[in-house]
């Protein structure tokens, strides 16, 4: 069963437990341990209205794209089931646009579903104020305690209100943001945000809207704008300039990019990207709606072989 520490001055309301299953209150300095560890940011990730980042470090820059999907949809966000045995999924919920915005309403991601089946069938389902594991026995993490907890291939800890990294077999980490809202606007709501921090375990056939990325390159077709952008301030006339524009090659497809600036992880870190419009056409496989799952568990991708249980 999942071992679980509890990293909080008190167990007082950590979690409940379902079924059985022992927990171990870990002493006061795995706490000060754990607050000095920073987590290593990753910029590949989805987060936001939302808003896609891939970062491709061997060729030294950054894409991005938006999804501008429907309250409610499930979108794939990686999807190696029959590979690696992991999924993720990721569900949309809706609010007002903001007041003179061009669009008709926004999306969060509201809960984030992580599946792995190897070495054996064990899932997560995360919201903005508590997690489920189920590896066999179900546990209940509320997300304001911090906490550990591990099972025979998976490694959750929680960073009271602020993040939480998912572990898989050592080879695959996932950070999730927390995003919490104490006076919301109309057009904000609670939400996370989704970051790979290791992808080493996912396999070459892995997919989904973030996955397709993981293991492919892409080049710009116009080197010489990749460095454009450092000049900017520097040199004035250039300042004065729209975004430079560019072209990708992608899987023998063209993609028009503009180049961007995102800031991410809460604002705590700045990207430099080129931005594919409408939807991330012709950057992604197919279109939005193929990444479309039918539940939070679907494993299965409308590419390639479909995986099944």
């Amino acid at each position: 069963p999942p071992q679980e520490e509890f990293i909080s001055p008190s167990t007082d309301g950590i979690g409940e437990k379902l079924q059985s299953l022992q927990g171990h209150k870990a002493p006061p300095g795995i706490r000060r341990q754990q607050e000095k560890q920073r987590i290593k940011i990753s910029k590949t990730s989805a987060d936001g209205d939302p808003h896609f980042v891939i970062d491709f470090p061997s060729s030294k820059f950054s894409v991005c794209f938006n999804i501008d999907g429907e309250p409610g949809d499930i979108l794939r966000l990686v999807s190696d089931h029959k590979e690696s045995g992991v999924t993720v999924n990721g569900k949309l919920i809706g609010a007002p646009a903001p007041p003179n915005g061009h669009k008709k309403h926004r999306t969060y991601f509201s809960t984030i579903t992580i599946l792995s089946n190897k070495p054996e069938r064990a899932y997560l389902e995360i919201t903005p104020k508590r997690i489920i594991l189920d590896d066999g026995e179900r546990l209940l993490l509320s997300c304001d305690r911090s906490a550990v907890v591990r099972s025979s291939s998976l490694e959750v800890s929680i960073s009271a209100n602020s993040n939480i990294t998912v572990t898989i077999r050592d080879t695959i980490s996932f950070v999730i943001l927390i995003h919490h809202y104490k006076k919301p606007a109309p057009y904000q709501r609670d939400h996370l945000g989704f970051y790979i921090s290791n992808s080493k375990g996912l396999s070459s056939y892995s997919h989904g809207l973030l996955g397709q990325f993981l293991n492919h390159e892409v080049k710009l077709l116009q080197e010489s704008l990749n460095t454009s952008h450092q000049q900017v301030g520097q040199n004035q006339t250039e300042a004065l300039k729209p975004n430079p524009t560019n072209t990708l090659k992608v899987k023998g497809r063209l993609v028009p990019v503009v180049w961007k600036q995102r800031r991410i992880y809460n604002g705590q870190q700045e990207v430099d990207c080129w931005f594919a419009k409408n939807n991330a056409e012709k950057l992604i496989d197919g279109s939005y709606k193929d990444y479309l799952a039918s539940h939070p568990f679907d494993i299965g991708t409308s590419f390639g072989t479909i995986n099944s249980l």
